[in-house]
């Protein structure tokens, strides 16, 4: 047991580590971050830390790939991912900043959990602006390849936005329920594909 203890010291002061480093490299601008080498855990997480301070999709290679999980598709290519943080970074939202809670990387993947933070003031799939604040929970998996983020999976959950936009018959469930028959549809006569 006791040579367990060593370790188990060890990996917490990592990970203590990783976490404060961020919140560090956050109040510095994107050129005080430290050098990293591409293709290791320092260096990809560089490549995410400078993104997260301005949101600049040019992080982003020009075939990756960004998969929102609530949504079927996913974005492809630099510029179909610029069109999305477009609208979530003044468009649909103003007013936005995230909050890192943690981050993780291994090599060319970086692990991020956050807080999005932003105002709808814009339409939102259809929806007019509510004026409503939202504060979202996220965990979003990334592959770095050199200094571009060649995919991203965000993870979310819909009903906690859906619900801090005052929009619970809004276009936003419509959109997402509307090709899904009931369960409780006896009219149905195959397995539910929602």
């Amino acid at each position: 047991m006791q040579t367990l203890l060593p370790t188990a010291r060890t990996v917490a002061s990592f990970i203590l580590g990783l976490s404060i480093a961020p919140l560090y490299a956050l109040a510095q601008t994107s050129e005080g971050l430290p050098e990293a080498t591409a293709g290791t855990s320092a260096g990809s997480l560089a490549v995410m830390l400078e993104f997260i301070v301005d949101h600049d999709t040019a992080y982003f290679a020009e075939d990756a790939e960004y998969q929102v999980m609530a949504e079927p598709e996913p974005f492809r290519g630099r510029e179909a991912i610029s069109e999305f943080f477009g609208m979530m970074y003044g468009g649909a939202f103003t007013d936005t900043h995230v909050e890192l809670r943690t981050v993780l990387a291994d090599g060319s993947r970086v692990v991020l959990e956050f807080v999005y933070n932003g105002t709808n003031t814009g339409e939102l799939m259809g929806m007019a602006p509510t004026g409503q604040r939202v504060s979202v929970p996220i965990l979003g998996i990334f592959e770095i390849e050199g200094d571009s983020i060649r995919s991203g999976r965000i993870y979310y959950d819909t009903a906690t936005m859906t619900r801090q936009l005052n929009a619970t018959t809004s276009a936003l469930l419509d959109r997402s329920l509307a090709d899904c028959p009931s369960r409780f549809d006896l009219a149905w006569e195959g397995p539910t594909p929602c």
